[in-house]
C-alpha cells in the first residue's frame, strides 16, 4: 500500500513538471512593440516646413508628420499638429522640432479628439524643440501601460502629465539664451541632463486654468533629490542659460548648465498665463472636428482563409475558365472553392472595392489621409 501511495506521488509530481513546461512559453512571450501612431497637420498659419530624409516639403493641413520629421516654421508663422493620441501641439515662429518617436498601441473605434479626456490607448512620444515655442495640451496618460510624452530641449527634458503648458528656448545670439517652462494646469517634471531621476515622473495636480496655485501640488523634485523640479499648474520656471552657437550647423551647446531647483518654480505671470490660454484656444478650435478612424480588420477580403469564389478580383483568381482548380487568387480561396472541370464557370464579377485607408479630417473640414 505504502509503496503504491509513493508511486502516485511521483507520478503526481511528474505531470506537474509537464503541465509547467507546457505553460512556459507562453509566459515567456514577450508583448508586441507598439506600431507608429498618426500625427497630422492641423492648421498652418504663414510658412512651415518639413524635412523628412533631405527632401524639403512646405506643410499644409493633413498632411502626415513621419517619425524622426523635422518641423521649422518662418517669422510670423506656426503650426498646429494633432496625435491620435489626443495631443495637440502648436509650434511657434522661428521654431524647430523634431518628432523623434511617436508610437501608440491599436484602437479599435473612431476617435473625436475634442471628446477626449484621456488617450485611448498607451503611447510613446518624443518631441526635441531644437529652439523657440511650443504650446501643449496632452490628455491623460496611461502611465501604469507605459505611456510617456517628453519634450527635450538643450537644458533638459520636460515629462508631460496631462497638462497644458508652454516651453520657450531661444538664443538670444549673445552668449546666452531664454528658457521657460509654464504650466497652466496639471504637472511638467523637468530633468537635466546627468539627474537620477525620471523626467516622465513627477506629482499630478496643481491648480487648473486660472486658479491659485497650491504649493504642495506634484508633490517635490521629480523622481527624487536633485533630479529636477516639477512645475505643477500655476507654476512656471523662467532663467537665462549661457551657451553657444556653431555658425555653420546652428547647433545650440549649453556652456554652463543652471541648477534646476525649486527655489527656480515660481507663480506663473498673468501675461504667460493668458497667453497660453489663448494658444490652447486656438489649437481647440482647430482640432474641434478631428477625427481618427482605425484601419479596418483583414481588409484584404479573406484569401488567406479559403473565401469563396466571389472574393477573387476575377475569374482567374479561381482558376482559368474552370478548367483549373489549382490557381490561388490574390484576395480569394485557393482554387479548390472554385469546383472541377467545366462545372465551374468563370467568374467575371468585377473586383470588390477597397476598403479606404485611415481618414481624418480637422478644423478646415478637408478629409485627411
Amino acid at each position: 500500500m505504502h509503496q503504491r501511495f509513493l508511486s502516485w506521488l511521483i507520478l503526481g509530481l511528474f505531470a506537474g513538471v509537464i503541465a509547467l513546461r507546457g505553460q512556459a512559453p507562453a509566459a515567456a512571450t514577450a508583448a508586441a512593440p507598439m506600431p507608429p501612431g498618426l500625427v497630422l497637420v492641423a492648421k498652418v498659419a504663414g510658412t512651415a516646413e518639413m524635412f523628412v530624409d533631405g527632401t524639403r516639403t512646405a506643410l499644409k493641413v493633413d498632411d502626415r508628420i513621419p517619425q524622426a520629421a523635422r518641423i521649422t516654421t518662418a517669422a510670423a508663422s506656426s503650426v498646429v499638429l494633432v496625435f491620435s493620441n489626443g495631443a495637440t501641439t502648436q509650434l511657434g515662429e522661428d521654431s524647430e522640432l523634431v518628432i523623434q518617436e511617436f508610437l501608440q498601441d491599436p484602437f479599435a473605434s473612431t476617435i473625436q479628439v475634442a471628446n477626449l479626456e484621456e488617450e485611448p490607448t498607451a503611447s510613446r512620444t518624443r518631441l526635441s524643440l531644437t529652439k523657440g515655442e511650443i504650446v501643449g495640451n496632452v490628455k491623460k496618460l496611461k502611465h501604469d501601460r507605459g505611456s510617456m510624452f517628453t519634450v527635450e530641449t538643450p537644458v533638459g527634458a520636460a515629462g508631460i502629465r496631462g497638462t497644458t503648458f508652454r516651453i520657450v528656448f531661444r538664443p538670444q545670439g549673445t552668449g546666452l539664451a531664454f528658457f521657460s517652462i509654464s504650466t497652466v494646469e496639471g504637472n511638467v517634471a523637468f530633468q537635466q541632463p546627468g539627474d537620477g531621476g525620471n523626467a516622465g515622473g513627477g506629482g499630478g495636480g496643481g491648480a487648473a486654468a486660472g486658479g491659485t496655485p497650491d504649493p504642495n501640488a506634484g508633490g517635490g523634485n521629480a523622481g527624487g533629490p536633485g533630479a529636477g523640479v516639477s512645475v505643477s499648474g500655476g507654476q512656471e520656471v523662467v532663467i537665462t542659460v549661457s551657451v553657444t552657437v556653431n555658425p555653420t550647423t546652428g547647433q545650440v551647446t549649453i556652456t554652463a548648465p543652471p541648477t534646476m531647483t525649486s527655489n527656480l518654480v515660481v507663480p506663473i505671470s498673468a501675461a504667460t498665463q493668458a497667453a497660453v490660454v489663448q494658444q490652447a484656444q486656438t489649437m481647440a478650435v482647430a482640432v474641434a472636428t478631428a477625427i481618427f478612424t482605425s484601419p479596418p480588420i483583414n481588409p484584404s477580403g479573406g484569401g488567406g482563409t479559403g473565401g469563396t469564389p466571389d472574393a477573387g478580383t476575377s475569374g482567374s483568381t479561381v482558376g482559368t475558365s474552370g478548367s483549373t482548380t489549382g490557381g490561388t487568387g490574390n484576395t480569394g480561396g485557393t482554387g479548390n472553392t472554385g469546383g472541377t472541370g467545366n462545372t465551374t464557370p468563370v467568374n467575371n464579377t468585377p473586383p470588390p472595392p477597397t476598403p479606404p485607408a485611415p481618414r481624418v479630417t480637422t478644423g478646415d473640414g478637408v478629409p485627411g489621409v
